[in-house]
């Protein structure tokens, strides 16, 4: 029995001395106000836009955050805007942004154009007091005299109160669109629930039972079960209408709630007057971290698509709690090693004693009690399970085995009490390093010392002790650089001239590849492909400051399974991609990535000491000695967020002058010396860490190197047109993916066009060829002359070649002249075509029309109405084949094959006609044609060495000069096989058969076209 009760007591004792896990000790809280960028101190609301910003609520206005400047938009600063301060916040399905006004009514920040909307149309009251959309589109606003909504074509609709409760005087607090569509109301008014049903506000029975109640905020929860803030009296829940008041044991039970949020880890966060609890693994749980949310009357929460979480409060401005990637031991207290022993307890050397986890739990033993308040500098796991302990003062260098505790120091002859370092080098030996020399304990007990005054060391100061693959011990020490020894004697020196960063040595190690790693003072240099038994030339590679690790001394690096590199330093712990230093070493590239964690990653310390010794444990956990504590990162719970973040173009200042970025084309005037292009990255997980590519084209040839920069400088571009594109990168090496873009046109000077310089370098051109011509005049006169004279010739043969050419193909078809061309000698040659339409016309009474007409009246007419014949032939791809009096042959299907010609010349002829009636209506000799039309082969060719033409022969030819004399006056005759071939086409019609004796062929069966 008395063990059991000594065995509560144990329990209670370490439960009061060693505090529990708490759901806030991954969380890291920042805070902003007016002494961080915030406009005043008080955040009405706070709402993430699509655009990535963190709108923000103030009496001042609309403030716009990116994680590193507040910018604050109202009607004094910019007077597109209608309003002084932001009380309430939405951005609709549509992309608008709504904005309630503490007195100025309800504004609508839209692409289309700003609107406000206020009393004078509509609006019950301007003071707005809630927003929200429900899933049909309207957006609902609240005031302090009552509720309206506006449908998607923003008419303004007044929902009914029902029966028993009165609409004048509502005070509205908060509106809230439920699963199903429906919408809640909370009210500062007595009883002030409602749901609005069919467009009607009720009251619910289920919180008569309360009689007096005052409801401040409502959620529903991703099960549906809704949770109600009913004032002083709490938090509520309510499923199916049965509604429950829970005991939280938290500041929920008798403080009012203003908001509620449920997260994507089903956490449920409540935001109060005086400060938050969430709901998380079924227990309640009141913050009790930062002072500046402790206490905080917290007027909303909200999450954003990083998935951290926001808070806008009364007093405080605004808050970001961000879920850590370190777990915390916060001690109070400077820690400087850690090692882990065989059965997985991890031991803490610290300033005031030896500190022992067990399952991450601290817990007492021996040796921790033993070592209270001294000082340790070093722990050391050895190959049996024991520790060997540093301290930095007597009692020297301790081995504790889990029961007993024995110590060595300068009395026993260690070389000093000041023990910085101790290893094992076999089974029961072990090598010291203090501040006045080495220490080898043997197994036997015994002990020998090297120091300066032995001639062993220049340097006794022992800072670092490692054992290789080779059993050969390196010693690193304060100055003197690195000692090799082997079998107790040094045989080998190594500094800074044989190409290590630097003599001051703070850890040594190897890695999976057998690589030494030397951390100084200067830098960290690998080793590589070292032989320690050896002597032979070193082949070092070295990491400093100059390579982007942002310091030179650095403390300690350590390997994970991820094939990164973990450094301690100056500025903290940071992390190194292992495949870009071995790019680094062999001149792929000329700086790294290093990725330095802080607070807003959960590292929540002031860094390490030069002494610090990480480990990585079993588990693949990074063990971190802090200066107040440890810090613990577990890459199997670390999700890295693969949300991409986004790239905005601020503003473009030019010339001094400041425009918004439109994303029209901007056009520089002439002269225009400088732009400044204003840019951000929104990502709220570390945004000091954001850096920015961009590329100018015309004036960049590449992207830039990223950098953290947000604004770029532009002088003197070149004329023409330029597109600025520019994306960022977060701490997580993830790259926008809305790469920003505008675009700019340069305007010349008159002397920058090119036009300007062809003139230019004409007349200089023009210029020194007078000049050189004028000089050169008496010796060139004779050779200019006569030049021109053969220039003059040789025109004169052009133009006589070009007439002869154009009068050729006059005559001739196209084809024939080019081949008459190309024939020398004989120019006769003909061809036969299977299938060729022939037309013949002729003016009937030709010379009884004529007569009482003189010879050029008769031509001119004549040429009139060929000449329309002509151009129908052109357009239709007809060939005139000539004219023989008043008579006009034309041919289809010669000298080029066509299989609509048919077709084509019946058409053809109809044309004439309607070209006749035309001409008939202004002539002062008017006409009558008929036209007969045949189809068949024939024979085309060229004949005669003077005056040839172009002609055809055959019967075909005959039979249509027969059709044409057997056509009546205006009319079309054809024969029977053109009828045929025309067969089946759309449009035309023929007469009845007409029998007509044809010369040499007698009777045949003829067609008028109709």
């Amino acid at each position: 029995m008395k063990k059991f009760i000594f065995s509560i007591l144990g329990l209670t004792l370490s439960f009061l001395c060693f505090p529990q896990n708490s759901f806030f000790d991954n969380y890291v809280y920042q805070s902003w106000s007016e002494f961080g960028g915030l406009s005043g101190t008080t955040a009405n609301d706070i709402y993430q836009t699509k655009d990535g910003y963190i709108q923000i609520g103030t009496y001042e206005g609309l403030v716009k955050f990116d994680g590193v400047e507040f910018k604050t938009i109202n009607r004094i600063s910019d007077k597109e805007y209608g309003f002084a301060s932001a009380r309430t916040i939405i951005q609709d399905s549509r992309g608008n942004i709504w904005v309630g006004s503490n007195d100025e009514g309800l504004h609508k920040i839209s692409e289309d154009g700003n609107k406000i909307y206020t009393m004078e149309n509509g609006l019950p009251n301007n003071s707005v007091r809630a927003l929200c959309e429900d899933t049909k589109g309207n957006i609902w606003v609240g005031t302090a005299a009552g509720v309206i909504y506006l449908t998607p074509d923003e008419k303004l609709i007044n929902p009914q109160f029902g029966a028993g409760t009165t609409a004048n005087g509502v005070i509205a607090s908060n509106l809230y669109c439920d699963a199903s569509g429906r919408i809640w109301l909370t009210t500062s008014n007595e009883n002030g629930l409602f749901l609005c049903v069919d467009g009607v506000f009720k009251p619910l029975d289920s919180f008569e039972k309360f009689s007096t109640y005052f409801a401040t905020a409502i959620f529903q929860d991703h099960k549906g079960q809704f949770w109600i803030g009913l004032g002083d009296r709490g938090i509520a829940t309510m499923r199916n209408n049965k509604v429950t008041l829970l005991q939280t044991g938290t500041l929920l039970d008798k403080t009012p709630t203003c908001t509620i949020l449920e997260d994507d880890d089903d956490v449920i966060w409540f935001g109060t007057e005086h400060g938050l609890v969430v709901y998380a693994n079924n227990t309640f749980e009141e913050y009790k971290g930062a002072p500046e949310l402790v206490g905080s009357n917290i007027n909303r929460i909200i999450q954003d698509r990083e998935n951290h979480i926001w808070f806008a409060t009364d007093r405080n401005g605004i808050g970001k709690m961000t879920h850590g990637k370190f777990t915390m031991h916060r001690l109070g207290l400077t820690v400087n090693s850690l090692a882990e022993a065989k059965d997985g307890k991890i031991w803490a050397a610290t300033d005031k004693g030896v500190l022992c986890y067990e399952n991450d739990t601290r817990v007492e033993n021996a040796l921790t009690r033993y070592t209270k308040d001294l000082r340790i500098r070093h722990v050391e796991a050895t190959s049996d399970g024991r520790l060997l302990v540093s301290c930095y003062s007597k009692p020297g260098e301790l081995i504790y085995d889990g029961k007993t505790i024995k110590s060595w120091d300068s009395d026993h002859g260690l070389a000093g009490n000041k023990v910085r370092v101790a290893i094992e080098s076999a089974p029961d030996e072990y090598y010291v390093g203090t501040t006045t020399g080495l220490s080898i304990i043997h197994k036997d007990g015994t002990i020998t010392s090297f120091k300066q005054n032995t001639g062993d060391l220049d340097t006794e100061y022992i800072m670092a002790i490692y054992k290789d693959s080779h059993g050969v011990i390196w010693l690193g020490t304060d100055g003197g650089g690195i000692f090799l020894m082997k079998d107790e004697k040094i045989f080998s020196h190594i500094t800074s001239a044989d190409g290590i960063a630097g003599n001051v040595i703070f850890k040594i190690n190897q890695d999976a590849n057998g690589n030494f790693w030397i951390c100084t003072g200067s830098g960290i240099t690998r080793i590589k492909d070292y032989d320690s038994t050896r002597t032979q030339r070193l082949h070092c590679n070295t990491i400093n400051s100059e390579n982007g690790i942002g310091t030179n001394s650095v403390f300690q690096i350590m390997f994970d399974e991820a094939n990164n590199a973990w450094i301690t330093n100056n500025h903290g712990l940071a992390s190194l991609s292992m495949a870009e230093i071995e790019e680094l070493f062999s001149g792929e590239r000329q700086t790294l990535t290093t990725k330095y964690y802080n607070r807003n990653d959960g590292l929540d310390s002031d860094g390490v000491t030069s002494t610090a010794r990480a480990i990585i444990d079993s588990q693949g956990r990074l063990w971190i000695p802090l200066v107040d504590g440890i810090a613990v990162y577990d890459p199997q719970k670390v999700h890295k967020s693969d949300i991409l973040p986004l790239v905005q173009i601020e503003t473009i200042t030019i010339d001094s002058v400041v425009h918004k970025n439109s994303g029209e084309m901007i056009v520089l005037k002439p002269g225009t010396k400088r732009i400044d292009i204003k840019y951000t990255g929104i990502s709220f997980d570390a945004p000091e860490r954001l850096s920015f590519s961009h590329m100018l084209t015309g004036f960049d040839s590449d992207y830039t190197i990223p950098v953290s920069d947000r604004v770029v400088s532009y002088t003197n571009l070149s004329p023409g047109k330029h597109s600025f594109i520019v994306y960022a990168i977060n701490g997580n090496g993830l790259q926008s993916n809305n790469d920003e873009m505008m675009f700019f046109y340069q305007k010349p000077y008159l002397w920058q066009r090119p036009d300007f310089w062809i003139v230019t370098v004409s007349l200089l051109v023009g210029a020194s060829i007078a000049f050189f011509l004028i000089r050169e005049h008496r010796i060139k006169l004779e050779n200019i002359r006569l030049e021109a004279l053969v220039q003059a010739r040789t025109a004169d043969l052009e133009i006589e070649k070009d007439k002869s050419d154009r009068l050729l193909r006059s005559i001739l078809p196209d084809k024939i002249a080019d081949k008459l061309k190309e024939i020398s000698g004989d120019k006769a040659f003909g061809e036969d075509f299977e299938n060729v339409t022939l037309l013949f016309s002729d003016i009937v009474g030709f010379t009884k029309v004529s007569s009482g007409h003189n010879a050029k009246e008769i031509v001119k007419a004549l040429n009139a109405l060929f000449s329309r014949f002509d151009e129908r032939a052109k357009e239709m791809g007809v060939e005139k084949i000539k004219t023989i009096g008043d008579a006009y042959m034309a041919a289809c299907g010669v000298p080029e094959a066509n299989e609509n010609h048919a077709r084509i010349m019946v058409d053809f002829a109809k044309g004439m006609l309607k070209d006749l009636a035309d001409y008939n209506k202004t002539a002062d000799i008017k006409f009558e044609i008929r036209i007969g039309l045949n189809c068949g082969p024939v024979t085309a060719g060229v004949i005669g060495t003077h005056k040839f033409i172009y002609d055809v022969w055959g019967n075909t030819v005959n039979v249509a000069s027969r059709m044409e004399t057997a056509a009546d006056p205006g009319g079309i005759r054809i024969t029977e096989d053109l009828k045929e071939n025309l067969a089946g086409q759309k449009g035309l019609k023929f007469s009845d058969p007409i029998e007509c004796q044809v010369k040499g062929k007698g009777k045949m069966k003829t067609y008028n076209v109709l």
